[in-house]
């Protein structure tokens, strides 16, 4: 069964729209709801991403601990380098603390921290941290602390980047630290760093904010230059602007450009409704049809102007056989832009089909009654056959005598 539905939908790339300006050496920006990029300056170029890692280690500690882990700091913290908030060994922090001294003041010791009472060792904590890289579809990303300070071996790109930025925005843990503009940590040395500050000025200068800004952190080495992950929310859509290797203030104009241009000529458009039925089809062996849903949602992200078709293609399974399970996957959907796929849903089992032994024994019948009667009937004609040459055969000898 094939099933499609031609949609009206807008040209993926802006007509009359000029693209932004960017001083940094690479840069993307991506719908966070679609996941589309939008725009991209070498954004699949190998760079240092200096403290724009403490997203993807921010991110991994919360999915593998808990904010209110008890975390005894060792000794290797101590020696992290770069930006610290001066840990001592033997100093007992919150995950939290250590999360809001990570993503605030950008602390290199805090990150070893968790990274240690996360997997162990830091080494362990950075195969969590390429794992989920992976997961995630950064597949030019390679991590091997969970910081940022320079090394050959750690690298990223900004389109990267980004895909981990629109998975942290999805926490809702994380987002509320990377929205915060400053923070106060209990530390058990009065002398000791303990208010907290963010460095994101796209989240509260008055120069530099950006209307919307939801996060989500910057960076800085000598050898990765001024780096962010920004993002920002308008009208229900949020964005993410990754900009890489750039230098003062052009960090919050790169940033900035990139946002605007991303609100002021796109939007979106959901052309797939998870749980939406898009088919209904028979089940063999089942008492019923199964109505078929889409498994999630799909969100396409349109330039503003001239508008064209989409086609949505629903493909469900050619032969399907009880017992269905509900969530099965039974089909696809297909989004396509002329003969280009550009993307696929997954269709599921709306409810629980289960063997129905009626129906199954209907079916023996139907289809195994026919070749019962006809042997039945070939034995009986045979039979009958054998009775007349029986019969036959003893007229003529009592025709002999």
């Amino acid at each position: 069964m094939l099933l499609f539905l031609i949609l009206p939908a807008f040209l993926v790339t802006p007509a009359a729209a000029e693209e932004p300006q960017v001083v940094g050496e690479t840069a993307a920006l991506i719908d966070a709801q679609s996941g589309m990029l939008l725009y991209g300056k070498e954004p699949h170029k190998k760079m240092y991403p200096a403290s724009t890692t403490k997203v993807l280690t921010a991110l991994v500690a919360l999915e593998k601990a808990k904010m209110t882990d008890l975390v005894t700091i060792g000794a290797n913290p101590i020696h992290a380098g770069g930006t610290s908030i001066w840990l001592a060994e033997g100093e007992k922090l919150s995950l939290e603390e250590l999360l809001y001294a990570l993503m605030l003041n950008s602390a290199n010791d805090a990150g070893v921290a968790i990274a240690e009472h996360v997997a162990g060792s830091v080494e362990e904590f950075t195969k969590l941290l390429n794992q989920k890289a992976l997961q995630l579809g950064a597949k030019n990303t390679h991590f091997v602390n969970p910081h940022g300070m320079p090394n050959e071996n750690h690298y990223s790109t900004a389109y990267d980047l980004a895909l981990i930025g629109r998975e942290a925005l999805k926490n809702q843990e994380l987002r509320k630290i990377v929205t915060t503009v400053h923070h106060e940590i209990p530390r058990a040395d009065p002398e000791a760093q303990k208010y907290l500050f963010n460095h994101n000025k796209l989240l509260w200068s008055k120069t530099f904010g950006y209307e919307g800004a939801t996060g989500l952190k910057t960076g800085y080495t000598v050898e990765a230059g001024q780096c962010i992950i920004a993002s920002a929310k308008r009208d229900g859509r949020e964005l993410i602007a990754v900009v890489l290797r750039t230098e003062g203030n052009n960090l919050w104009y790169d940033a900035s450009k990139l946002l605007d241009y991303g609100f002021n000529n796109f939007q979106n458009r959901q052309l797939v409704q998870r749980g939406k039925v898009m088919a209904n089809v028979p089940v063999k062996y089942g008492k019923s049809n199964v109505n078929l849903v889409a498994s999630e949602d799909y969100i396409h992200t349109f330039p503003k102007e001239s508008i064209k078709d989409l086609q949505i293609i629903t493909e469900p399974a050619t032969e399907i056989e009880a017992p269905v399970t509900k969530g099965q996957v039974l089909g696809k959907v297909i989004i396509k832009d002329g003969v280009k796929q550009v993307a696929m849903v997954n269709l599921v089992a709306a409810e629980d089909i289960p063997k129905d032994w009626l129906a199954i024994c209907k079916t023996l019948l139907y289809w195994g009654l026919p070749p019962f009667l006809f042997i039945l009937w070939l034995r009986r004609k045979r039979r009958l056959r054998r009775i007349r040459q029986q019969r036959l055969a003893r007229r003529r000898k009592y025709a002999e005598f």
